[in-house]
């Protein structure tokens, strides 16, 4: 089955040790044209150390209210730090330089950017060899406020991992989820066939000295799609990412992960039966309410069913809602992603109309029973990122980075009659 345009404009990102696996291409529909520049960040705006000139950019706000982001220019990862609501940054702090390969920094991978209750920031990001899709995730952290790093370590030496995404418990234990091709390679060197890659987690007790317990739980995740992670109302992290089930469906997947971190309790979001021999490059985006809902938005183009769609789970995993579509099929609407703030429930996604994109939003104050109608927040006529969501104190922003207006935060509004486009 063809890809779409969506994600075949996304720019080859970032990579450094680790054992090479090529991706498959993704063949395009032969009646396709090229992805327009506005459909992807083709090449970052400039060449300066900041998070104006990068392709991708993961925001965090600290217990103080302080936004922190880190990126990537050419073949070195920075973070920095606005006390003004991202209108400007403090001089950037650079955490490492790829010697080798390329840093992954497209729009469903990205250096990432963690603040802990002390005031001591978790960095990570992946490098990997050019053109080839799996590498090593390297962590770093700081002690002094994001004045300095410590050298940066590999989650693990061998085996080839990507998409890794972290959550923080109130007592302070941070969760790691990422994906894992090392049970791929050995099934490749015993002549066995292997679709995808493992789904692996570990936990750090010390503030992201260590991690322990690093595993590969489930075999068979959709080995070039991002993983969501959000903290379920009990504490405990809850998963989502695109699994790989029999006859290279590649559908969604949703678990919490034990207080132990060696075993997973979930299930599948919905039936779409994407077939696809090839990677999507569409990850998928999760939120977690404070009643313990789970909220799942994602892509598909199944026999079922085709373009976004949102489903919840009201008990944990077990059972999902019928998805339901949203977005406007005539704008190629994609990349996803969900947040519960204290305001409500949001999602928004990108859309192009050939000329622009555009951020749509939508709100709801029910649980995901309702939603309010679609309102564009931002746009673009150039290339962009995909868009991030991230919370303080309550309320929600939306993080965006385009090439032609640079880096943006712009505030969700609590009623969707404010919503207007920036």
């Amino acid at each position: 089955m063809s890809v779409s345009r969506f994600f075949i404009a996304s720019a080859a990102a970032v990579g450094l040790t680790g054992v090479a696996c090529a991706e498959p291409a993704a063949p395009a529909p032969a009646d396709s044209k090229p992805a327009p520049a506005a459909g992807g960040h083709a090449a970052p705006a400039c060449a300066d150390a900041k998070p104006d000139c990068a392709m991708t950019v993961h925001p965090a706000f600290d217990a103080k209210g302080k936004l922190w982001v880190a990126f990537s220019v050419g073949k070195t990862v920075y973070v920095a730090s606005s006390t003004d609501a991202g209108t400007s940054f403090s001089p950037p702090v650079a955490i490492a330089t790829a010697s080798d390969g390329v840093v992954d920094a497209h729009g469903d991978a990205r250096p990432k950017i963690v603040p802990l209750a002390d005031g001591a920031l978790l960095a990570s990001y992946t490098t990997r060899p050019d053109k080839q899709m799996i590498g090593t995730i390297f962590t770093a952290r700081s002690t002094d406020g994001g004045k300095t790093f410590s050298a940066p370590q590999p989650m693990l030496t061998e085996g080839g991992q990507r998409f890794e995404t972290f959550v923080v418990t109130p007592k302070g234990r941070i969760y790691g989820g990422w994906l894992d091709k090392t049970n791929a390679l050995k099934a490749k060197a015993d002549g066995k066939e292997f679709e995808g890659s493992g789904v692996a987690f570990g936990w750090s007790d010390d503030k992201g000295q260590t991690f322990s317990g690093k595993k590969i739980l489930m075999d068979h995740a959709c080995e070039c799609c991002r993983m969501a992670s959000a903290l379920d109302r009990d504490g405990q992290p809850v998963f989502l990412w695109r699994q790989v089930f029999e006859g290279n469906i590649r559908d969604h997947y949703a678990a919490k992960l034990s207080a132990d971190g060696v075993t997973l309790d979930g299930g599948r979001v919905s039936d779409d039966n994407w077939a696809i021999n090839s990677c999507p490059h569409h990850g998928p985006g999760l939120a977690v309410d404070s009643h313990g809902g789970w909220h799942a938005v994602w892509f598909t183009k199944g026999k079922k069913r085709q373009g976004l769609f949102y489903a919840r789970s009201e008990d944990g995993g077990k059972t999902f809602s019928a998805p339901e579509k949203f977005g406007d099929d005539a704008k190629a609407p994609g990349h996803p992603i969900a947040l519960a703030a204290k305001g409500g429930l949001y999602r928004v996604w990108k859309e192009f109309d050939g000329t622009t994109t555009t951020i749509p939003m939508q709100i709801s104050h029910d649980g995901g029973r309702s939603w309010s109608a679609p309102r564009v927040i931002a746009q673009t006529e150039d290339a962009s990122d995909h868009p991030e969501l991230v919370a303080n104190k309550g309320a929600a922003y939306l993080s965006w980075v385009t090439h032609k207006e640079g880096y943006r935060l712009l505030p969700l509004p609590r009623d969707e009659k404010r919503a207007t486009a920036q």
